[in-house]
């Protein structure tokens, strides 16, 4: 068996065809190709307006600085992401605060944020931004989260990196219905793939201008009778363009993201119908008729507790067997830079999940060959090492 990751990308020749057709083209960066592909996503988000960007990271940071958040500012997010979640509001100088996940969904819980709202309200510490994670593509609570918002004044982003395709009660995340802006990742192992990229949706046409200004570098182009090539720089930006190149291969991609996500649901669906027999050993996010998880991940937990076994000694047997899982995340608290920012020893939730979460492989080019035989080896392993015999 030849190794399995846990996910990669899914080139089709027609998306080599079209990258190859840009690179005869005029224009390799400032072109068509990428107010093609800001409009695609428009049509599968819903969202009025949508710039694209060179990664998820900058995005985040970008949406910071337009909000303006500064050293004054507090900003929030869950415990279990990715660090760029929470980089991008320390580059601002914010001060920031991790909330704990939801211990069925694994996404930020919801009873976590009341509470800790409550008591920031009577320090007169509330956030002013919140950065809500839709892990592995399972939408988090948005409804109740947006309630809560117009409760305490925050505002919301929605770090939807994992999750483009994913449907909250029939709307499509992106659609911002119940947040100020939403980000997007396309690296290579996520649904669909512009080699890197990301972008920003919102409805919020003030937002959106004050975004292109940022990524042009502040940069603003002012008509002037006595010199035709006058332009002027406004404010301190960045260059975070993405080139027609990685405009093309997304929009390549983005036709064929149902049938991306159509493939990973029939993994998750074996999945779920082969671990379902053992839920004593291995917890699964919960299925709901009212949302459409777009499967970047398929994360399950494991009950270490009922095994003679480890989690780092249950992932180096996968490795022996070729199959690649990984950890998404190590909670933000654990890392050595974010310590000097964060007064949190552990979060009871985000420590259960990080000791027991193992992210299994789901892309649309696995072979059922290999579907089976990470099945086949989780149970093994499982039978093998289990306190008590089945």
């Amino acid at each position: 068996m030849k190794p399995i990751p846990y996910s990669k990308q899914w080139i089709l020749n027609q998306d080599i065809n079209n990258v190859t057709n840009v690179l005869k083209s005029p224009f390799l960066t400032k072109g068509s190709e990428t107010i093609n592909f800001e409009n695609d996503i428009k049509l599968v988000t819903k969202a009025r307006y949508c710039l694209s960007i060179i990664n998820a990271s900058s995005a985040l940071m970008l949406l910071c600085k337009a909000l303006k958040i500064s050293k004054k500012d507090i900003v929030w997010t869950t415990a279990v992401t990715y660090v760029a979640s929470i980089n991008c509001a320390l580059h601002c100088g914010a001060q920031i605060a991790l909330i704990d996940i939801d211990p069925v969904t694994n996404n930020i819980s919801t009873s976590d944020l009341e509470k800790k709202l409550k008591k920031a309200k009577k320090k007169k510490r509330l956030p002013s931004l919140i950065i809500v994670v839709h892990l592995g593509g399972l939408p988090c609570d948005l409804i109740n989260i947006h309630k809560l918002s117009k409760k305490y004044n925050f505002k919301i982003i929605e770090d939807a990196s994992h999750a483009l395709g994913s449907k909250y009660y029939k709307n499509p995340i992106g659609d911002c219905k119940y947040s100020y802006a939403t980000v997007f990742s396309f690296h290579p192992v996520k649904t669909i793939t512009s080699a890197e990229g990301g972008a920003i949706t919102t409805n919020s046409k003030k937002l959106y201008k004050k975004l292109v200004l940022l990524r042009e570098n502040g940069q603003l182009k002012k008509f002037s009778k006595t010199d035709p090539n006058f332009y002027d720089v406004v404010d301190l930006g960045y260059n975070f363009r993405i080139n027609e190149i990685n405009s093309k291969l997304g929009q390549s991609q983005i036709k064929n993201l149902k049938f991306f996500i159509k493939k990973k649901i029939i993994i998750s669906n074996f999945y779920y119908k082969n671990f379902n027999k053992y839920k004593k050993y291995i917890s699964l996010q919960p299925l709901n008729k009212n949302v459409i998880n777009s499967l970047h991940l398929f994360i399950i937990k494991i009950n270490f507790s009922f095994l003679k076994i480890n989690k780092n000694n249950f992932i180096l047997n996968l490795r022996k067997k070729n199959i690649f899982v990984n950890t998404h995340y190590i909670p933000l608290y654990k890392f050595s830079f974010l310590k000097k920012f964060l007064n949190i020893k552990k979060l009871k939730n985000s420590e259960y999940y990080y000791n027991s979460a193992i992210s299994l492989p789901i892309y649309p080019g696995m072979s059922k060959k290999e579907i089976i035989h990470v099945v086949k080896s989780i149970i093994s392993l499982i039978k093998k090492n289990a306190k008590k015999s089945f």
